[in-house]
């Protein structure tokens, strides 16, 4: 068993989750009965984040055998109070190295690329992102992991595809059922034209009155063998029993895949009734399993894991969530026109039409952009109001303590409650994405505001406000889209704009969809290790880039 972790030393969330790896560490990797694979996905800051990383790798480069304590004395370092011009003399001392060769080390470093190449290639987007190897066998992904999900993790039922048996008894009597590479159990006939996915939670009073529609679908498109059923874990509305229903429906399904449909029947009609105890003993005597059975598997189960990752990657955030696959295999959106069915059920009219391949309902991929909706619809970068950069909503780096700028945001409209830590806190708007973050490297004052837009502005405007910038660096995110970031020293703010590729131009009108507003003394030493680039106008990141080389 290896446990795979896609990691950024400055990532917040990656930071706060290395308590939880490093227990993975001693309980199961210490005592043999388990592997940890670290991945550095530079994601944060285009230079930063993979200076950070480089230097961790030519520690051990340097001196083989110190990655591991590299690694740890990295994070406790950016943890701390960021990375600043004194990181890396004080990196080098605590290792005994000498920084001049280490600095020069970093500078050829490639690990970071081939790891962020590895990690585009199983689908990773953000950190930390976790994935589990059983054997040679593809790595899964799943959800971040608790400390209470690892003794399970490790001694895994092991998701494996199932060849599809009929079901002989029951209310789903003749359908054929199996289950895919993942674990996912599905309904009806492996090559049916559409499946339906359903994200649902057995405790979730709508996905208990969703049934219905759902049974409608069934009897209508899956008998005939016009589509198929896809059942996925969203444990969502109760810590305790939404996860052990989970794990129940998987186990029956381990002892019996036949009856697997039975038990995802009678548990959300169990749910329904608002009596949760001895679930496991009402579950084994309606289909006469051994209960003990079932509480010892509960023990291994670990599909709802993989399944609330899945659903984080097509934008699940509530249950009942429903996607879809097409002959192509690939979990989709539903789409009304041009717009996504992202939330709730669909109605049984919208499923038929989609079956019938009548009306406007479609099939199609998640788009994956930096572009988000969802995130700051805020103007006041080039607005100047309430203050102009580097202040923002009246926080201003350097002057405005960390318990004043909580308390401004927590006033602020529409946002939920800040996530707040030691030396940090983060925020976004209610039933939205977190976007942004404010952090101190004394604890006491603020030092750093890092804030994602929504695409309202566009980069001239930043240009027409604050001068002319000094560029800083680029990065590639996608085919289609790359960052390119800006540094604007009159108003100690780094701005990022988006271009569609690597070799389009920057444009007046391209988005801009990021900013940090920071101390001058920080971004001094964030950029001082940095040869920045004098602004060349509106040309490509590639243009830039040539120019960096030469």
């Amino acid at each position: 068993v290896k446990l795979i972790e896609f990691s950024d030393f400055l990532c917040a969330s990656c930071q706060n989750y290395e308590a939880i790896i490093s227990g993975f560490i001693r309980d199961h990797v210490l005592t043999g009965q388990a592997r940890f694979e670290y991945r550095i996905f530079p994601i944060i800051d285009p230079e930063l984040s993979v200076l950070s990383a480089s230097l961790v790798e030519c520690a051990d480069t340097l001196r083989a055998g110190q990655f591991w304590l590299a690694h740890d004395l990295m994070f406790d370092m950016v943890s701390d109070r960021g990375f600043t011009d004194e990181t890396i003399a004080e990196f080098a001392g605590a290792l005994d190295l000498d920084p001049a060769p280490l600095r020069d080390c970093a500078d050829d470093a490639t690990q970071h690329e081939a790891d962020a190449a590895y990690g585009r290639r199983l689908g990773v987007a953000g950190t930390p992102s976790l994935f589990v190897q059983y054997g040679d066998a593809q790595p899964l992904p799943i959800a971040l992991a608790l400390p209470e999900h690892y003794p399970a993790i490790v001694k895994a039922l092991r998701p494996v595809a199932a060849e599809p048996v009929t079901i002989n008894h029951g209310g789903h009597a003749g359908l054929p059922a199996f289950r895919r590479a993942d674990g996912g159990f599905v309904l009806g006939e492996p090559d049916a034209p559409l499946t339906i996915v359903a994200f649902e939670d057995f405790l979730c009073p709508h996905c208990q009155t969703y049934q219905s529609t759902i049974q409608l679908f069934i009897n209508e498109y899956v008998r005939s063998g016009k589509a198929s059923f896809e059942y996925r874990f969203y444990p969502l509305v109760n810590p305790q029993y939404s996860t052990a229903f989970a794990k129940l429906a998987e186990c029956v399904g381990a002892q019996n895949p036949d009856l697997f449909w039975d038990a995802h029947d009678l548990l959300f009609a169990f749910a329904a009734t608002g009596n949760l105890d001895d679930m496991a003993e009402r579950l084994a005597g309606a289909l006469d399993l051994e209960a003990e059975a079932l509480r010892d598997c509960q023990d291994r189960a670990i599909q709802f894991l993989i399944d609330t990752n899945l659903a984080r990657e097509v934008g699940v955030s509530g249950t009942p969530a429903i996607r879809a696959r097409d002959a192509s295999g690939e979990l989709q959106l539903i789409f009304i026109g041009d717009a996504p069915l992202d939330r709730g059920g669909a109605s049984i009219e919208q499923l038929r039409a989609l079956a019938e391949g009548t009306g406007e309902l479609t099939v199609g991929p998640p788009e994956r952009t930096l572009l988000n909706d969802q995130f700051l619809a805020d103007t006041s970068l080039i607005s100047g109001q309430p203050c102009a950069p580097p202040c923002w909503q009246n926080i201003t780096p350097g002057e405005t303590s960390m318990a004043d700028a909580l308390s401004i945001i927590g006033e602020l409209e529409g946002m939920a409650d800040p996530r707040a830590g030691s030396d940090r806190f983060q925020f976004g708007h209610i039933n939205a994405p977190v976007c942004c973050q404010v952090s101190s490297g004394d604890g006491a004052t603020v030092h750093t505001i890092l804030l994602q837009f929504a695409p309202v502005m566009q980069f001239a405007d930043a240009v027409a406000a604050l001068g002319e910038p000094l560029f800083y660096d680029g990065l590639p995110f996608s085919d289609s889209e790359t960052m390119m970031m800006f540094y604007f020293p009159e108003s100690n703010v780094l701005i990022t704009a988006v271009v569609p590729g690597v070799e389009a131009a920057l444009e007046e009108s391209s988005p801009i969809i990021g900013a940090i507003y920071s101390t001058r003394e920080a971004l001094s030493g964030a950029l001082g290790a940095t040869a920045l680039i004098p602004w060349r106008g509106y040309v490509g990141f590639a243009d830039y880039m040539a120019a960096k080389d030469n």
